[in-house]
């Protein structure tokens, strides 16, 4: 399970007072959160949340990647998060519709990962991603997120999102689980401590 958008003490806190192994993915660090890159570097552990273009999207976050970008630009930005990052290995992609819909700006970034030896998580923000293809061209296995546990913030529904992730890694031996540090996410995951018995929570180093 991954929860992302990870950038301030008060995330890390509510994560780790879960006591369960979480994929923690944190946002790269900008005027409003300076600190996310160091506060990633205390951990064992840890994704990198890389915003990417939307189709529709009013908050676009700072550093967005956008389908417009050249290979030059796109290559700059991953460098860039690896000297923030440098025990990056994974990178999953914060909104990204219209980026990852799109092949060429995809085979930009799976090139520019692929020099700088990381891995790509598909957040699944659209069903027409070409990742899959972009992937399968370069040889590289493909992984993405099967459940969003927290689409809507009411505890019940994140509760039932939850089952349904335990069924699917049941049914096929894993499932990459996708949510927030929200409050309500939270304690639906605290509450939901005795159905994790019957699963194996991991880090996606695991997996691939």
């Amino acid at each position: 399970m991954i929860l992302y958008d990870v950038s301030v003490k008060s995330h890390v806190n509510a994560i780790k007072s879960l006591n369960l192994h979480l994929n923690m993915s944190f946002l790269q660090p900008s005027k409003f959160r300076p600190n996310s890159h160091i506060l990633a570097s205390k951990e064992k552990f840890y994704i990198v949340h890389l915003p990417m273009e939307a189709e529709n999207f009013t908050k676009e976050e700072p550093f967005t990647l956008r389908v417009k970008d050249s290979q030059k630009e796109i290559s700059e930005r991953i460098e860039k998060i690896k000297k923030l990052f440098p025990r990056v290995k994974y990178i999953n992609n914060h909104t990204g519709s219209k980026f990852t819909s799109n092949e060429l700006a995809v085979n930009k970034l799976i090139y520019a990962l692929k020099k700088q030896n990381i891995n790509f998580i598909d957040s699944r923000t659209i069903a027409s991603t070409k990742v899959p293809t972009v992937m399968k061209n370069y040889g590289i296995k493909y992984v993405a997120r099967d459940v969003f546990i927290d689409h809507e913030s009411d505890k019940k529904y994140i509760k039932s999102q939850i089952k349904k992730a335990i069924k699917i890694a049941k049914l096929h031996g894993t499932a990459i689980a996708i949510g927030h540090p929200h409050a309500s996410t939270i304690l639906a995951l605290s509450e939901s401590k005795k159905l994790f018995k019957d699963v194996e929570l991991v880090l996606v180093n695991r997996l691939y």
